[in-house]
């Protein structure tokens, strides 16, 4: 039987408690997105800007982290629980029923407080002529955002670069950020764009610096990734981030600019500790660094292998939210190196279909739907394992004409699953001349997520229903 290994950079768990490590108070349940894309903001504004964007800037993993999707319930006993859930429901792309498996994790620990690691960051900026447009400003708003979050034990180096990279600042302790500030606002965009020249500057200073207990080291890198000079192909990039990775020195990019090369950043990002956010706009910025900083930089678990079984008589058709899956293998082992926070509970989607294409995908009641097993590593060197079984616990078959969720997290990420695939589809299609499919396609899918939404009543699906409705009329008006 043939495995499918599931690499991802960051996987950053759902929580229905909060996790103890002492500091400020965060209340309310904490969340789950994988790493690699945080969100599709490049898409959605090359779309509504009229425009239709390439297709690969749409991925399943940044649509589903832009989104709070609920977590199955389960009975949990411990630091991190796997929790699956379960939906039966027609799919836009093919119009067969599908067996969705979420997948979620919960907590029983729910202390008070929550207080990030001291961090060793090196702020690498681009500030090549492409900068100019506001990509600039934009960027000093962040970081000015980045230095209300810093602490007196946290340590920034500051990296500029166009054709060639400089020191703008040294290791500085952030307890006064009039320094960083002061040298952020001499930023100015001028001259050809080295990326290597800049992350290469900014990984070499991390790693002089020596280790300190209690903190992590991560390279911060603001871009609008168009490199001209120096290495410009995505594997030199993946080398250099691999070899300061493999050294524990997580990397998150931070994307900007109207032109903005997503395929370049996407890549990278996908490697251990990799992340990547797109700063469209002014509250995008808030939300990134106001919102989220703590959580996308605080490890609580590594080493968490998850594995799910296929149930009999289905095969494995697609994975969501995992850009490595690759079709084809029967059961689905994610290897994910280190565990994060989030605000957002995102989701991970199995899609099964049946072996007989003819007969569709059927389960009787109480039929067997797979099985997940998971092992991590806690903080503490602890070394932790669980297993949960999923069954078909309607009471009714699950076969042709029906419809089912455990619960509306599931039936939320099916409908997010969808909107995926119609925008996805579309843009595909009308790349390759095919305008009409491509219209087929959105309305089949804006039909379905907006007929779920009468349940659901979600006004962050409503949103996406108004960005396919969009992409339809840019499509129309070519």
């Amino acid at each position: 039987m043939k495995t499918c290994w599931l690499h991802l950079s960051i996987l950053t768990i759902s929580l229905i408690g909060l996790l103890s490590f002492g500091g400020c108070g965060v209340p309310g349940p904490l969340g789950a997105t994988v790493g690699g894309a945080q969100d599709i903001g490049y898409a959605r504004r090359i779309i509504e800007s009229g425009g239709i964007p390439d297709s690969s800037f749409i991925v399943a993993e940044g649509l589903f982290s832009e989104h709070d999707i609920p977590t199955p319930t389960g009975d949990c006993h411990d630091s991190l629980c796997l929790a699956l859930g379960y939906g039966y429901t027609p799919m836009i792309d093919n119009g067969q029923e599908a067996l969705l498996i979420h997948l979620g994790m919960t907590s029983t620990l729910s202390p008070q407080d929550f207080h990030r690691q001291h961090l060793q960051l090196a702020v690498v900026v681009d500030r090549s002529g492409s900068m100019a447009d506001g990509s600039m400003e934009s960027v000093k708003k962040a970081l000015r955002s980045l230095a209300t979050k810093l602490h007196q034990e946290d340590e920034v180096i500051l990296v500029q670069f166009n054709d060639k990279a400089e020191l703008m600042m040294g290791p500085t302790r952030m307890g006064n950020p009039s320094q960083f500030l002061q040298t952020v606002d001499k930023l100015e965009a001028d001259g050809t764009t080295n990326i290597e020249a800049g992350t290469s500057l900014g990984y070499e200073q991390l790693a002089k610096l020596p280790a300190r207990t209690g903190a992590s080291k991560r390279l911060m890198l603001f871009t609008d990734a168009r490199p001209n000079v120096g290495a410009t192909d995505a594997g030199s990039f993946e080398a250099i981030t691999k070899k300061y990775a493999d050294q524990g020195i997580g990397l998150s990019a931070f994307g900007v600019g109207v032109d903005f090369g997503q395929e370049l950043i996407y890549h990278i990002s996908q490697l251990r500790g990799g992340n990547f956010f797109y700063l469209g706009t002014q509250e995008r910025i808030a939300t990134v660094f106001d919102k989220e900083f703590d959580y996308l930089v605080t490890p609580i678990a590594y080493d968490l292998k998850i594995t799910v079984k296929t149930p009999q008589s289905a095969r494995l058709q697609q994975v969501y939210g995992l850009p490595t899956w690759q079709p084809g293998d029967v059961d689905a082992v994610l290897n994910i190196p280190t565990v994060f926070l989030s605000s957002n509970r995102g989701a991970i989607i199995l899609r099964y279909e049946s072996q007989m294409l003819e007969t569709g995908l059927q389960f009787a009641p109480g039929a067997s739907l797979g099985s997940g097993t998971m092992e991590y590593t806690t903080v503490s060197n602890v070394k932790k394992s669980q297993q949960v079984l999923l069954s078909n616990a309607t009471g009714n078959a699950l076969n042709t004409g029906r419809q089912y969720f455990t619960h509306d997290g599931t039936r939320l990420g099916a409908a997010l699953t969808n909107t995926y695939l119609g925008l996805r589809l579309a843009c595909a299609l009308f790349a390759q001349g095919n305008k009409t499919e491509a219209l087929a396609v959105l309305e089949r899918a804006i039909t379905t997520v907006r007929d779920e939404n009468t349940v659901l009543n979600n006004d962050g699906l409503t949103k996406e229903v108004a960005l396919m409705e969009k992409l339809r009329e840019n499509i129309r008006a070519k």
